[in-house]
């Protein structure tokens, strides 16, 4: 997924304490400092919203998401592998 840095450095950046973005999470202070020092993951709703709070495009994700997606359910795809 993402590095711990890269989270700090978004949070950071826009301008939110841990405590301020955990309050926007409902999480608390201390998960926030863990999934930025990388002893754990965010959930995947966590990571979206932390993406959103720091207003960072999700776009090009969602579409990279989307072709994959696509992939999996092409049946000539499928066809191929077995």
């Amino acid at each position: 997924m993402i590095s711990g840095d890269d989270l700090k450095a978004m949070r950071k950046k826009a301008g939110f304490t841990q405590k301020q973005m955990a309050d926007k999470l409902n999480i608390t202070r201390e998960t926030v400092s863990n999934y930025e020092l990388g002893v754990g993951e965010p959930r995947m709703s966590h990571f979206f919203k932390w993406l959103a709070y720091c207003k960072i495009d999700i776009n090009p994700l969602m579409i990279q998401i989307s072709n994959v997606s696509s992939k999996l359910n092409d049946p000539k795809d499928i066809k191929d592998k077995e």
